[in-house]
C-alpha cells in the first residue's frame, strides 16, 4: 500500500514539474518572439543618416608643377589638418594630367568641379589652407550642420529669380513642415525639434557652389527655385525638386521618409542620397551622441547599419526605383487643405548665420572625453530594458515552482 502511494506521488511529481517547465519554455518562446521585433526598431532612416560608412568619400585632387614643391606641401599639410574629420579625401598630382588646379571629384567618380581661389579676407593667411577650408567649411554648411543635428530634418530652399515661384515654393515647403510636425510625436523614434526652413537668396547661394554641385542643384542664378531635404550628417533624402515640382506632397514625402523604421520593407535608396563636403569634428560627435542616445561611429553600429542597408530593398543597382508614393501611403500619413501662417521658429535666415572662418590652431578634445562629458543618457542606454526583467522574473518563478515539487515529491 505504502509501495503504490510512494508510487502515486512520484507520478504526480513528475507530471507537475513536467507541465511547470513546458510551460516555461511556452512562455519563453513566446518572449523569445517579441524581444526581436522590440529591437527591430533601434533605429531609424534618421539614424542612419548619422552613420559614415566610409564609402562616400569625395576626392580633392591638386594639381601642382614641379617648381611647385614648396606649395604641394603645404596643400598637404593643410589637407592633413582639416581634412581628417570629414568626408574629403587628399590627393597631389602633377601638372601632366588633363585638369589644372583644384578639382573636387564627386565620389562615384562622375562629376568634377573646379576650386576657386577663396577671396581675401579669412584668418588663414596662406592660399593653400584656406582653400582646403572652404571645401569642407562654409558658413551655411556650419549652420545646416547644427541644425541637422537638433532638429529631425532641414528643407534647404534655394531662391530663384522668378519671385512667385519663389514664394510658392516656400509655402510648400511651410505647409509639409508643419504636417509633418503634427505627426511627429506618432513616428517610431520622436525628435524633439521639428523640422526647419533654410532659405537662400540668389546672391547667397552663388557664394555656395561645392555645396549645391554636391547635392546635385544648379550652382548658377536661374529663374526656377531649388528644394532639397536634408537629414542626418549631410545626406540628401530624395530627389532635387525645381520649380512646380517643389510641392507640399513632394516635401511632405521625403520628411515622411526620414521618421521610418529603417528595417521596414523602405528602398534603401532613401537612406543613400549624396552627401554635401562638410568636417565632423569632436563637437559634432558628441552633440550627436547626445542627441541620439548612442554613437553613430562605434565600429559596431556602422556593421551593424551596413547589414540593414545590404539586406533590405535597393532600387539603384536595378535602375528601377521604387515609387516614393508607396512608402508614403504606409505611413498613414494623411493629406489635408489648411490655410496656415509662417511660422518665424521653422524659418532660418542666413543673415543670422555667424559667419565665422574654422580656427586650425584649435585644439580639439580626444575622442575618449566625449564619454567623460556626458552626464547623463536615455534611460534605454543606462538602464537594463524592462522586458528583461519580466523575462528573469519567470526564470526565477519557474525554478522555484520547480525547486517546490522536488522537495515535496521527496518528502
Amino acid at each position: 500500500m505504502l509501495g503504490r502511494i510512494w508510487l502515486c506521488g512520484q507520478l504526480l511529481g513528475q507530471y507537475y514539474l513536467s507541465t511547470l517547465l513546458n510551460r516555461f519554455f511556452i512562455l519563453l518562446a513566446a518572449f523569445s518572439l517579441v524581444i526581436p521585433e522590440g529591437e527591430a526598431c533601434r533605429y531609424s532612416v534618421r539614424d542612419v543618416g548619422f552613420a559614415d560608412l566610409g564609402s562616400e568619400r569625395y576626392t580633392l585632387r591638386c594639381f601642382v608643377g614641379e617648381s611647385e614643391d614648396e606649395s604641394g606641401n603645404l596643400f598637404s599639410q593643410a589637407a592633413k589638418a582639416l581634412l581628417g574629420d570629414s568626408n574629403v579625401e587628399f590627393e597631389l598630382s602633377d601638372l601632366n594630367q588633363p585638369e589644372q588646379g583644384v578639382v573636387l571629384i564627386s565620389p562615384d567618380g562622375n562629376r568634377k568641379h573646379t576650386i576657386a581661389p577663396p577671396k581675401s579676407g579669412s584668418k588663414i593667411d596662406q592660399l593653400e589652407w584656406s582653400t582646403i577650408q572652404s571645401v569642407v567649411a562654409s558658413p551655411v554648411r556650419n549652420e545646416l550642420t547644427k541644425k541637422l543635428i537638433s532638429n529631425f530634418a532641414v528643407v534647404l530652399l534655394i531662391e530663384g529669380s522668378d519671385r512667385l515661384q519663389t514664394e510658392r515654393a516656400k509655402l510648400a515647403a511651410l505647409e509639409a513642415i508643419k504636417a509633418i510636425t503634427k505627426l511627429m510625436p506618432k513616428m517610431p523614434k520622436p525628435v524633439d525639434n521639428p523640422p526647419v526652413l533654410l532659405q537662400l537668396s540668389v546672391e547667397q547661394s552663388l557664394a555656395e557652389s561645392i555645396l549645391l554641385w554636391s547635392l546635385g542643384m544648379d550652382t548658377k542664378a536661374a529663374p526656377e527655385p531649388q528644394a532639397v531635404v536634408l537629414m542626418g550628417r549631410g545626406r540628401r533624402v530624395g530627389e532635387m525638386l525645381r520649380g512646380g515640382l517643389i510641392t507640399r506632397t513632394a516635401l511632405q514625402e521625403a520628411l515622411a521618409v526620414i521618421g521610418q523604421d529603417c528595417e521596414c520593407g523602405l528602398d534603401r535608396v532613401w537612406m543613400q542620397g549624396e552627401r554635401f563636403p562638410l568636417s565632423w569634428g569632436e563637437s559634432e560627435k558628441k552633440a550627436a551622441f547626445l542627441e541620439l542616445g548612442f554613437d553613430p561611429d562605434n565600429p559596431k553600429v556602422k556593421a551593424e547599419i551596413s547589414r540593414i542597408i545590404a539586406r533590405g530593398p535597393n532600387s539603384r543597382p536595378s535602375g528601377n526605383p521604387q515609387s516614393a508614393s508607396d512608402n508614403f501611403d504606409q505611413l498613414a500619413l494623411g493629406y489635408s487643405e489648411d490655410i496656415i501662417g509662417i511660422d518665424e521658429d521653422v524659418v532660418v535666415s542666413i543673415d543670422t548665420i555667424p559667419k565665422t572662418d574654422l580656427d586650425v590652431g584649435q585644439e580639439s578634445k580626444p575622442v575618449e572625453e566625449i564619454e567623460n562629458d556626458i552626464k547623463e543618457l536615455p534611460k534605454e542606454t543606462l538602464g537594463l530594458r524592462p522586458l528583461f526583467w519580466a523575462v528573469f522574473l519567470v526564470v526565477i518563478v519557474a525554478l522555484s515552482g520547480g525547486g517546490l515539487v522536488l522537495l515535496r515529491n521527496r518528502n
